[in-house]
């Protein structure tokens, strides 16, 4: 026997000695009756209050559903319109890809005096010219440019034998360059702009991701708000189980039938519950302060009480995984950009492997020009004829003088190090991203299976915490019970007590957690927003048109129809 039960057993015996000797019948007088004592302790147990139950009275409270807390978090959330600003910034540096093929319009105005010393009676000693010259030049989609021009002068020269002066001349050129190897095709020349579009069309699904993930951030924020507020409540019954405890004890000490000593563990617990009470409250304060941040609340608006009328309700649900991924893969908007990456990667890489072939150009040039204005004979320097500006421009429209050139520009590099092995660089990029498609597909394959998994885990916890409050809740009547009987002790009837503050805390959190849980997996299969009846103001972003896109739906007119795209080893 250790030395505990020992002085256990002689606190017993001497108890029972004392009882002994106070049951023991004596030959003494009757006492003198004394009136009645009010006792000291309350027949009733008081309400436990918190300060979280004034702001049920608080006019200046807001209370929200969880589809308020959602709306008001998704339009006025700072994330989601710093993600829309980068998504308008996208679309601008979409339309400005179009550049490319921005009309060259150029004029040059010249006003010339000339004076020059000369040694031969054919050299020019002075000339005065006006010079007016008009032109415009443009990229096609298959990488050519043209040129059209349209030149004009007057020129007045003094000496050297002229015979028409002043004169005027005028022509209209016209001029084709178009690349055959490198540089040719559609998907070449407009790789910017199919870049620019792909990275338009990730930051759209970044902008759906900033959405989502702010509304079940909302969502869990929400609830951990009806968690700490009904954890409050469980908590004041614990408090008024302690206290009510201590009246019973104080009772029964009253009466003699307990010892003075036995209100200490009472009071501890007492003091244990106002301490976890505080802390409770607390939570609470920091729970609508992270839902205030999620919705963007106004300055003015923080210390108004933030009270949910959503229930965090038990609903059960039946899932498919294997549907479930499949619907993921389709909805994920992480996927969608993995996808459109993979497709930028994939025009560099046609780009990389085209600018790898030697360049051959077709040149084609023609012009029409015309000449007007006073003819004098060199001999007589009398005036045989004259005519104005307009004649020369009806001989430029009337085709008098045509020319026209036509050629082939070849250039060969010789090892062509560079462009091939950035040909090939680029083809391992396109694998590696193609790996990385893969792999995020398999990510997304295992966070719907573990939210799926939850939602379950999540279920059979409820069942499980309901019946252990249950059960709890009956253990504690039947100790309370037994207490009153003096079959038990506070000890006992204080941790049973305490196992039922736990129990009810359980079950609310298994609720909560089972709600967070659905909204995580409405997450992980992408359709959170369609559940949650969300919809997207989405800024539009209109492309110009500049030679449309009919020319993208002629294979031959791209450089990436003829090549075979580099696929993961």
């Amino acid at each position: 026997m250790t030395v505990v039960r020992r002085f256990f057993a002689v606190i017993c015996a001497l108890s029972a000695m004392t009882l002994a000797a106070q049951t023991r019948p004596t030959q003494t007088p009757a006492p003198t009756p004394t009136p009645q004592v009010a006792p000291t302790t309350e027949p009733v147990t008081a309400a436990v209050t918190a300060d979280t139950d004034k702001d049920l009275t608080n006019p200046r409270a807001l209370r929200l559903s969880l589809d308020d807390a959602l709306k008001t978090s998704v339009e006025r959330n700072i994330g989601i319109s710093l993600e829309r600003y980068t998504f308008l910034e996208a679309g601008e540096s979409l339309r400005g890809s179009y550049g490319i093929y921005d009309w060259l319009a150029t004029a040059d105005l010249q006003h010339q005096n000339n004076r020059t010393p000369t040694t031969s009676q054919f050299a020019p000693s002075g000339s005065r010219a006006n010079i007016w010259d008009f032109g415009i030049s443009q990229l096609i989609p298959t990488g050519g440019s043209y040129t059209i021009g349209f030149n004009n002068s007057r020129v007045n020269q003094t000496g050297g034998g002229t015979f028409i002066n002043p004169s005027y001349r005028s022509s209209l050129t016209a001029g084709l360059t178009q690349p055959l190897l490198r540089n040719f095709g559609v998907d070449v020349t407009s790789r910017g702009i199919y870049i620019a579009r792909n990275t338009l069309g990730i930051n759209h699904e970044a902008f759906r991701g900033v959405i989502m993930d702010t509304a079940v951030t909302a969502e869990q924020v929400y609830l951990d708000l009806v968690y700490a507020r009904q954890f409050v409540d469980v908590v004041k019954e614990g408090l008024f189980l302690a206290r009510d405890q201590a009246r019973i004890t104080q009772i029964r000490i009253d009466v003699g039938a307990s010892a003075p000593l036995d209100i200490l563990q009472p009071r501890v617990q007492i003091a244990t519950e106002e301490q976890a009470l505080i802390a409770a409250v607390a939570s609470v304060r920091d729970a609508e302060d992270r839902l205030r941040a999620v919705m963007h609340l106004d300055p003015g608006d923080w210390d108004r009480p933030l009270i949910p009328t959503t229930p965090a309700a038990y609903t059960p649900v039946t899932i498919d995984q294997e549907q479930a991924v499949t619907q993921a893969i389709q909805n994920r908007p992480e996927m969608h950009e993995q996808i459109l990456t993979t497709a930028n990667r994939q025009i560099t890489y046609i780009y990389a492997r085209n600018q790898a072939l030697p360049r051959v150009d077709l040149n084609l040039n023609y012009s029409a020009a015309g000449i007007a204005g006073t003819v004098i004979d060199p001999t007589t320097g009398m005036v045989v004829s004259s005519s104005g500006y307009s004649r020369a421009v009806n001989q430029v429209f009337g085709n008098d003088f045509p020319s026209y050139t036509f050629g082939v520009t070849v250039g060969l590099p010789i090892t062509n190090i560079a462009a091939r092995a950035e040909a090939k660089r680029a083809e391992y990029d396109v694998a590696l991203q193609r790996t990385n498609e893969e792999q995020t597909r398999q990510n997304i394959a295992l966070d719907v299976r573990g939210a799926a998994r939850a939602i379950d885990t999540a279920a059979k916890e409820i069942t499980a915490s309901r019946t252990a409050r249950e059960a709890a809740e009956q253990n504690v009547e039947a100790e309370r019970r037994r207490y009153e009987n003096g079959l038990s002790t506070n000890f006992q009837v204080l941790q049973i007590q305490q196992q039922l503050t736990q129990a009810r805390a359980s079950e609310i959190q298994a609720l909560v957690g089972y709600n967070k849980a659905l909204a995580a997996y409405h997450r992980a299969i992408g359709d959170l927003l369609d559940v949650a009846n969300i919809r997207i103001d989405e800024p539009v972003v209109n492309e110009p048109h500049i030679f449309g896109r009919f020319l993208e739906g002629y294979n031959w007119l791209n450089y990436g129809s003829r090549i075979q795209q580099p696929q993961p080893q």
